[in-house]
């Protein structure tokens, strides 16, 4: 976001342009992605948009979390594709990575 001056360019969304991109199609299906930090509202919505297959990710986030947390968006049963979720992988490591990256940062 930083880089790019752009609020929505996170990781998940830059990653499934490129996916996009690569594969040639908007639809990623047969597609994994795996984050360190369960993703927001914005960046859940945009899994559901691509179809994307399976999300895994280590830390849930309590803030602004959207597959869990706080909303849910990648498994609501009203739309019309529901992204398989795994997480919990690796979490105290996840969260002791992210912890580390966001003390440097602010320091």
């Amino acid at each position: 976001m930083e880089r790019l001056k752009d609020a929505t360019a996170h990781a998940e969304m830059v990653a499934l342009t490129q996916a996009a991109g690569a594969l040639g199609d908007w639809r990623l299906a047969s597609c994994t992605l795996y984050v360190t930090l369960e993703p927001c509202a914005m960046c859940a919505g945009a899994l559901v948009q691509t179809r994307l297959g399976r999300l895994v990710f280590g830390a849930r986030d309590g803030q602004q979390g959207g597959v869990f947390s706080n909303f849910g968006i990648a498994q609501f049963v009203k739309h019309t594709h529901q992204v398989e979720v795994i997480e919990s992988v690796l979490e105290d490591e996840c969260k002791a990575l992210l912890q580390t990256f966001f003390k440097k940062l602010r320091s």
